[in-house]
């Protein structure tokens, strides 16, 4: 037990002096990355895919739910694409891929300046299951998780991009 405690206070001293540092941390007069994520605006997106990441962005960019004027708009095109994945010798399918890609661009809100962009693209896969209910409620769930997927990583790179605005400054 006690060498453990000690290979954990090592590991910490080690982290330390290489630079690491949290990413969502606080930090000085609330120039943090939190405060800067929490200011970006996610205009409402047409279908149910859009809703779903809309909606995993907003619980991740502002967790705490706090009002914070606007200072950045949030630019989404999403794009779905299913797959047939498992085929069998009767060309039946039994496994389907459903890819969501989404551009994204961080706009500043004054002046409509393109401070940022990128691509991301998740996958998630989904039985083919001979009932037709059960076949739509796994292509909703793999809807679902590729939205979540989607969201946390442009939530990740915005994070990124402020937190290296924050050291050049």
């Amino acid at each position: 037990m006690v060498t453990r405690r000690l290979l954990l206070i090592g590991l910490a001293a080690a982290l330390g002096g290489c630079g690491f540092r949290p990413l969502l941390k606080l930090g000085e007069a609330g120039s943090d990355v939190r405060s800067e994520l929490a200011a970006v605006e996610v205009p409402t997106l047409t279908d149910r895919v859009g809703y779903l990441v809309r909606d995993s962005l907003l619980d991740q960019l502002n967790p705490a739910g706090v009002q914070v004027p606007a200072r950045y708009l949030l630019g989404i095109s999403l794009q779905r694409r299913t797959s047939k994945l498992g085929i069998q010798i009767d060309n039946t399918v039994t496994r389907y891929n459903l890819t969501l890609a989404a551009r994204f661009r961080l706009l500043d809100s004054s002046d409509r300046r393109v401070l940022y962009e990128s691509v991301v693209r998740r996958v998630a896969s989904y039985n083919a299951i001979r009932a037709p209910y059960a076949e739509l409620a796994a292509e909703l769930d793999a809807e679902r998780r590729a939205a979540q997927d989607v969201s946390t990583d442009i939530r990740t790179q915005l994070a990124i991009y402020f937190a290296r605005q924050e050291e050049t400054a």
